[in-house]
C-alpha cells in the first residue's frame, strides 16, 4: 500500500465518520499518542473516534506529506490534496525506516496540516505515522495548541 495514500485515507475516514475504513487501516495493537491522551489498541481508538471526540464535524486540511525516498526527505502534494485524491508519483511503500526492536522494521510518514471546524481553524498539527507492513501501528500527534472542545 502506498504510504501517502494510506495517510490520506486515514484523514478521509475520520472526516467522513467511516469507522470501518479507519479500523481497516490500523494494526490491532495501534497506539495513538497526542498532547491530551494516549489511546492503546485499534478498538479503543476507533471507539474514541466514534463516541468520545469532543468535536466530530471537523475536517483535516493536509498541507504536506513527508517521507523518505532513496534516503532523501521529500514532500508530497499538499494543500488539501487528500480531498481531491491527488498525490505525486512516489514509489509504493516509500517512507523513512526506523528500527523499533529486534526484528521490527517500521516505515514512517509525517503529515503537516490544520484541523478545521465549519471553516474555523482550531489548531495546526504534525502527525507521525509508523507502519508495519500495510498497517498503521503508531501515530504521534504534535499540535501548535490544543482546543479543549
Amino acid at each position: 500500500m502506498d504510504r501517502e495514500n494510506a495517510v490520506r485515507r486515514y484523514y478521509r475516514a475520520i472526516d467522513d465518520a467511516d469507522y470501518d475504513s479507519l479500523a481497516a487501516l490500523l494494526g490491532p495493537e495501534f497506539v495513538h499518542r497526542r498532547p491530551d491522551r494516549t489511546l492503546s489498541g485499534r478498538d479503543e481508538f476507533v471507539r474514541f473516534m466514534r463516541e468520545g471526540r469532543p468535536r466530530t464535524d471537523t475536517v483535516h486540511a493536509v498541507d504536506a506529506v513527508y517521507r523518505t525516498v532513496d534516503g532523501d526527505a521529500r514532500e508530497g502534494a499538499g494543500a488539501d490534496a487528500h480531498r481531491r485524491g491527488d498525490g505525486d508519483d512516489a514509489p509504493a511503500g516509500a517512507g523513512g525506516t526506523d528500527d523499533r526492536g529486534p526484528g521490527r522494521r517500521v516505515d514512517e510518514v509525517a503529515v503537516r496540516g490544520r484541523l478545521r471546524d465549519d471553516g474555523e481553524e482550531l489548531f495546526g498539527f504534525v502527525d507521525v505515522f509508523a507502519f508495519e507492513g500495510d498497517a498503521v501501528v503508531e501515530l504521534t500527534t504534535y499540535t501548535d495548541s490544543f482546543a479543549d472542545g
